[in-house]
This record gives structure tokens, sequence and C-alpha cells, in this order.
């Protein structure tokens, strides 16, 4: 007998439950199983709260079981099948959402891919990501969270191409988180994660530019970078982060 529509969705939800109470008790192989089987079932039924849902999740536990080709493979088709539905239905907070948590997942992926020296794949994350966040912006140019995620990938990337040896490239990309952060500055001045985002990429950019032995331009970054974490700490006094960096910064400039 064909199950309904109606009877197709409430099985995709009961299987996707189910994956969530596998996930906690820890069983994460059953857990993977039950995911599968939910995504297969919302696309029979053609329910896309469940489908997103199951593919996030299903990235995540891949990752966790330390799969992570098929994480990001799996992140990578969530992503790309919900920017098709936001482009049919572009005000969806629902899919927004689901799009920014898989961007901020992949992102996540690159981060630990690069700790782990698989550079190529760590690359591509972040690729991915800028390109499904440029085209967001294309709707939406003003978005903070976008234009957030474009700036500290820009830097993640330039990260990723200094440890390789990419000096002009990950200057580049320096530059263009550098360009993102103060243009998020001038909207939203004094921004205590806008202007981390800034020092972080100063000092990233000194640290490249002194290694390539350019002191001078190495000197003026880290200088702007230590401005703006003696004001960050004369505003956020009790913030350990900040006298960490201020304490580093300071020191970069005291090596040169």
């Amino acid at each position: 007998m064909t199950e309904t529509a109606d009877q197709l969705t409430e099985k995709a939800a009961r299987r996707f439950n189910e994956s969530l109470r596998l996930v906690q008790e820890g069983k994460l192989e059953e857990a993977l199983e039950s995911l599968q089987e939910a995504e297969k079932i919302a696309r029979e039924a053609d329910y896309d709260v469940v489908l997103l849902h199951a593919l996030k999740s299903k990235g995540q536990v891949l990752e966790s079981l330390d799969r992570f080709d098929e994480a990001q493979e799996t992140y990578i088709f969530a992503l790309k099948t919900t920017e098709e539905l936001l482009e049919t239905d572009p005000k969806n907070e629902f899919y927004t959402v689901l799009l920014q948590t898989n961007m901020n997942n992949i992102g996540n992926l690159g981060n630990l891919l690069r700790q782990k020296g698989n550079f190529q794949a760590s690359k591509q994350c972040y690729e991915i990501g800028l390109e499904i966040c440029q085209k967001r912006l294309k709707y939406q140019p003003q978005n903070d969270y976008f234009r957030m995620y474009c700036g500290n990938t820009y830097n993640n990337l330039g990260e990723l191409q200094a440890g390789m040896g990419q000096t002009e490239e990950a200057k580049e990309n320096y530059e263009k988180a550098l360009n993102i952060s103060e243009n998020l500055l001038k909207d939203f001045p004094g921004d205590f994660e806008y202007l981390s985002d800034k020092v972080m990429t100063l000092n990233n950019l000194g640290i490249l530019l002194s290694e390539g032995g350019q002191k001078e331009d190495a000197k003026e970054n880290f200088e702007k970078a230590l401005k703006t974490l003696e004001g960050l700490n004369k505003d956020f006094p009790n913030n350990e982060k900040v006298k960490e960096e201020l304490s580093l910064t300071r020191k970069r400039l005291e090596g040169l």
C-alpha cells in the first residue's frame, strides 16, 4: 500500500527525532543510519523542513565520526539545497538560519582540516563558504552576518595560504578581510566582535610581512592592532583574551 504524503511526513519526522535521541545517547553510527533514513523519506515526501535538519545533523555526526570527506560533501549539498530554496523564497527565515548554520559548519570544518594539515580540503571548505556568502550578499548587500562571514573566511583563507607559503595570495585575502572589518566598523563603531576581527587580521598580516622581511610594514600593522587592543582593554578591562592579545602584540613589536 502506497503511503500518503502526510504519512511520509510523519515518518520522516519520527526518524529525525529518533536520530536526535541516538546522538544524545552517544550512538553515532545508529544515529547516522536514522538520519539517512529520515533524509530519504523527507525527499520522497518533499518535506524540506526535515530534509534540511537531517542534512545539517548528518554532516555534524559524520564530522564527529572523523569522516571528514563525507561531512564536507554533506555540508556542501546542504548549502546548495538551501540556497536553491532561498532563490524561490528569499525572505524565508528558516532557510536563512539553516544556510547560516551550514556555512558555520563548513567554515569550522575548514579550520579543523587546516589544523590537521589537510590544506586542499580546508581550502575547498573556505571557498564554497565564500561562494555562497558572496551570492547572498548580492541580494542582501548590508547583511551583517554575511559580511562578517566573508571577512572571517578571507582571514582564514589567508592563514591557510600563509602556511602554504603563498605569501601574495595570503596578503591579498588579509587585506580583503581588513576592508570588510573597516566597513562594518563604520556602520557599528566600537563593536567588540568586529574590532576583535580587525585585530586578528592586523596581527596575521603583521606576522606575514615580518616573516617576509618587510619590518616597517609589519610594524605599522602591529601598531594598529596595539592601538585597537588598548582601546578594547580600556572598554573591557576584565576580558582575559584581550589582555592576552595585547601582551602578544607588544611582544611582536618588541621582536621586530
